[in-house]
């Protein structure tokens, strides 16, 4: 938890919300968003990314506590600490608290407010991975990971383009940064060697692809993850370490594959 406070501690800054709207989608997407952009903007606070992070991440983790049916003590303490870490005052508090229990209704539109999150904030690569890095914090907070929650949990990675070797990393380092030995006894840290299906999830492929389609898609990745890359959009150093293990799965489930394919 004290990580996520520190790769966010730039994203918030003091503000003092009054008035939020409390309906859920019974109109448009862009004015319910609009509404929480405009109270934050009175308060002399603005920023697309931050605004977007706070309102998506509560949102999210009230849907995610409630996608198993109910939600735990666990998990409300849990959300409790991370406004804590955040140190949010006590309007931010209530905000966060609004926006959770919006999220938990059952006709709450979590993939409209997911694109909209990844369209103001994907190249904040550091700024997606904390949010999933969070839910995960939440969804692990009772001891176990419920289908459900993981099924949530890999369509909000999709829709944010946090591909799978980087949310198992996150996920790693969730579980061996927890210290209640159950979560360990449930998921042991293992790195696994990586598979055949593995790897084709990884470049975006099957195992039916033609070899340019493969080639091209070993590309793509290469070019998005590159350090280099990277550095030209100004990514901490901890993103950069992160780009370098990326780059590294990538090569090799691009050596998997084209070992099983005998691509040359």
């Amino acid at each position: 938890m004290a990580r996520l406070a520190e790769v966010v501690s730039q994203t918030f800054r003091s503000f003092t919300p009054e008035a939020f709207s409390s309906r859920l989608f019974g109109d448009s997407l862009d004015s319910w968003w609009q509404e929480y952009t405009q109270q934050l903007e009175t308060t002399s606070y603005g920023g697309q990314v931050q605004t977007a992070f706070f309102i998506t991440t509560f949102a999210a983790m009230g849907r995610l506590s409630k996608i198993d049916g109910s939600v735990r003590k666990a998990e409300i303490s849990l959300a409790g600490s991370v406004m804590d870490h955040l140190k949010l005052s006590a309007e931010q508090k209530k905000l966060a608290i609004r926006l959770f229990n919006e999220g938990k209704q059952s006709d709450f539109n979590l993939d409209l407010v997911l694109n909209r999150f990844y369209k103001l904030c994907q190249h904040r690569v550091s700024v997606l991975q904390v949010f999933i890095e969070i839910q995960l914090q939440l969804a692990y907070a009772d001891g176990a990971l419920h289908a459900k929650e993981e099924s949530l949990l890999q369509r909000m990675s999709k829709r944010l383009g946090i591909i799978s070797s980087i949310y198992n990393r996150i996920e790693r380092r969730v579980l061996s940064n927890h210290s209640a030995d159950v979560y360990k006894a449930q998921k042991p840290v293992v790195v696994k060697a990586m598979s055949l299906a593995s790897a084709c999830s990884l470049l975006g492929v099957s195992r039916w692809s033609a070899k340019d389609d493969i080639k091209q898609a070993y590309r793509r990745m290469l070019s998005q993850h590159h350090p280099d890359k990277m550095i030209a959009r100004g990514a901490s150093a901890d993103e950069l370490a992160q780009a370098t293990e990326v780059v590294q799965d990538i090569k090799r489930a691009y050596e998997i594959i084209c070992k099983a394919k005998k691509i040359r």
